[in-house]
């Protein structure tokens, strides 16, 4: 059954024991001769649905139904996902933008954002709408916007910005995804200027001519 439409039919004392029933679009289909599998040939996208078995017998009377199963056909990603940014050396407290775009595919890919490692809060992404392509594939484009911090850069310096492209949203059987692709690239942070240090030395550069400055003026003055 795909849906509510059988399209295959099997019974032992029937000769010949298989009919085939309604063609399915999207498909050509190839029976086995005891009724125990069915092959989808040259499957294209209309042949996505649900898909279920059923057993019957008349003596004893039974019937049994399969557990569903949801076959998607997709086109897979052909590359990567790609990140652009303005620079690649940010100073703590800057605000670093990033954006990532997939590769086109069908259906549209999924993205998420990772900082070293970990998904990044879905209220720092936003996702722009999609791209159209050439035999109705798409790509998606989601920009990462977040204030850089010295935790960001840890110990070397680097912080490592990835970005996740997949099909499905979110994963199917087994937290496994049926396309998956992945970009990782490191950006380099510096720590922000020193203020008080930087204003304690420009006084310090500052006063011996001030004061200077002041007694020459005072001695002017002075009769």
């Amino acid at each position: 059954m795909k849906g509510e439409k059988r399209i295959f039919n099997y019974i032992k004392e029937r000769n010949p024991p298989y009919i085939a029933g309604n063609r399915i679009e999207g498909a050509r289909l190839e029976y086995s001769k005891n009724g125990t599998t069915i092959k989808l040939h040259d499957v294209r996208f209309e042949a996505s649905g649900t898909y279920t078995c059923e057993v019957t017998m008349t003596t004893p009377i039974y019937t049994a139904d399969a557990d569903p199963v949801q076959m998607k056909v997709i086109v897979p990603q052909t590359g990567n996902p790609k990140i652009t940014f303005k620079k690649s050396v940010y100073v703590v407290g800057e605000s670093l933008e990033a954006n990532c775009t997939s590769s086109p595919a069908r259906p549209v890919p999924y993205i998420t954002w990772f900082i070293n490692g970990k998904e990044v809060d879905i209220t720092l992404v936003n996702h722009y709408p999609h791209t159209h392509h050439k035999d109705h594939l798409m790509s998606a484009t989601a920009r990462l916007k977040v204030e850089v911090s010295e935790l960001h850069a840890g110990q070397n310096g680097y912080l490592e910005i990835s970005c996740r492209a997949t099909i499905p949203d979110f994963p199917m059987y087994h937290e496994q995804f049926a396309d998956i692709r992945k970009k990782t690239v490191s950006v380099q942070i510096i720590p922000a200027p020193d203020v008080t240090s930087s204003a304690a030395i420009l006084i310090r550069e500052l006063t011996l001519p001030t004061i200077l400055c002041i007694l020459s003026a005072m001695h002017e003055f002075i009769p």
